[in-house]
């Protein structure tokens, strides 16, 4: 029974994959659906499979999210158990990442973003907001990221 739970994960693994190359493939080799005009007014060609590949996009993606925070809140709960002060320890950088994004929020610009050639409703308010709300974590990790590496160097040659 072992080993077929052990292979359980490598064919979930097989099958997504898998799919996944038949949807690009399908992009490639499945015909154009529509034509539309681009910004410059050129008459393009869609595949008739985009739909379907970004829907798939959107489905790995919610996965990949809902997977992680099961694994990482079952652990949390297990080391809770085990050692409450080190689990409260563990959820400081998970406190933290979210007081990032809650002040990406905050400090993000509602005015319209102006980009050239576009014409939609979609850079203003609180798209705009989210788009720095996307922004500004990636800066704010970049620095963390410098900062660490400078910082474990130091560190490294201290010791």
């Amino acid at each position: 029974m072992s080993k077929i739970v052990e292979k359980i994960p490598t064919i979930i693994a097989i099958t997504l994959v898998s799919i996944s190359v038949i949807l690009v493939l399908l992009i490639y080799v499945g015909g154009s659906g529509e034509s539309i005009y681009n910004s410059a007014g050129e008459l393009m060609s869609v595949p008739r499979f985009t739909d379907v590949l970004i829907y798939w996009t959107y489905f790995l993606v919610a996965l990949t999210i809902v997977i992680t925070l099961v694994m990482v809140g079952r652990n949390n709960i297990k080391s809770y158990i085990i050692n409450p002060k080190s689990a409260i320890k563990s959820l400081i950088p998970i406190i933290l990442f979210i007081l990032v994004f809650v002040l990406s929020w905050i400090f993000g610009s509602s005015e319209e973003v102006k980009i050239i050639g576009y014409d939609g409703n979609q850079n203003v308010g609180d798209w705009a907001r989210f788009c720095d709300m996307m922004i500004y974590p990636v800066y704010v990790m970049l620095i963390a990221l410098i900062l660490t590496i400078i910082g474990a160097q130091i560190y490294k040659s201290l010791k």
